[in-house]
């Protein structure tokens, strides 16, 4: 068999692998099917409180920085989704600390497949789809709206989908450069507040209202801005260029392999617990 076939032949058993240790999380969660739905209800409303609050000032002022209550909506939808599937596959990331402190980083060494791919594999939080069906809803409720109005077209609709996938892969991206660090710094509780909590919190919201160095981080340090302000903001005639809609993916892939690069490195950095 040749190289390209034998390493297809892997990918798919991987694949295979994969998704089977998914399903056997996802079975286990669902034993306790009220703490299932109670987990998700209470994600979903405090997902929503984010967007009620700005919603009450729109209410008011109609505008905030030009952008109207609807377009907030289109532009909270897509990082929405695009950060609740990232916590739903990459929930590990989050508490990796632990995994280090702990020591229990040892037994994924030992395992006969790549860290990264069974450290994933260990929890898929099927809780946090209220995130994406709150973010899928809020869409179907805005984007019409604003097609009716010609704000947005039909095509943009679909582009707009897609960066969904752009922020899923940015969220995806920081969340294991950050992970990453604790290989050298071991606790990264504290800097995960500032590179995924707040960061990603503060890109729900038209960039325009904040000062420019904070955008400069938003869009250049921490690019979660270029998963959804920068292509929402083109598609709604609101400034940017055509290249609006091509930056997106590069910097979510190129962003992608950085941070996959440094938790190799790591890798090599990890002197297990207590040495």
């Amino acid at each position: 068999m040749n190289a390209p076939a034998t390493a297809l032949s892997r990918s798919r058993a991987g694949l295979r692998l994969y998704l089977r240790l998914l399903s056997s999380s996802v079975r286990a969660k669902m034993q306790y099917r009220f703490d299932f739905l109670a987990s998700s209800a209470i994600q979903a409303t405090m997902g929503l409180y984010d967007f009620l609050l700005v919603a009450v000032i729109l209410w008011k002022f109609k505008t905030v920085a030009g952008w109207s209550i609807y377009e907030v909506g289109v532009l909270y939808a897509a990082a929405r989704v695009g950060y609740g599937a990232y916590r739903m596959v990459c929930n590990e990331l989050e508490r990796f600390e632990n995994y280090i402190v702990t020591g229990e980083f040892d037994s994924i060494l030992i395992r006969p497949y790549p860290t990264l791919f069974v450290l994933l594999s260990r929890d898929f939080d099927f809780t946090r789809v209220a995130w994406v069906i709150q973010g899928v809803a809020l869409l179907a409720i805005c984007a019409p709206t604003l097609i009716r109005g010609g704000t947005l077209t039909w095509t943009g609709l679909w582009y707009i989908m897609l960066t969904c996938v752009w922020s899923f892969l940015l969220h995806a991206a920081v969340a294991l450069g950050t992970a990453s660090a604790a290989f050298w710094i071991v606790r990264i509780e504290e800097l995960q507040v500032f590179t995924l909590n707040a960061t990603s919190s503060a890109t729900l919201y038209p960039l325009d209202i904040y000062p420019g160095w904070l955008r400069a981080v938003l869009l250049y340090v921490i690019p979660f801005g270029m998963g959804n302000y920068v292509p929402v903001r083109y598609l709604l005639g609101k400034g940017g260029t055509p290249m609006s809609l091509v930056l997106p993916p590069l910097v979510a892939v190129c962003s992608l392999l950085v941070a996959y690069n440094l938790w190799r490195w790591g890798e090599t950095r990890y002197h297990s617990t207590g040495s």
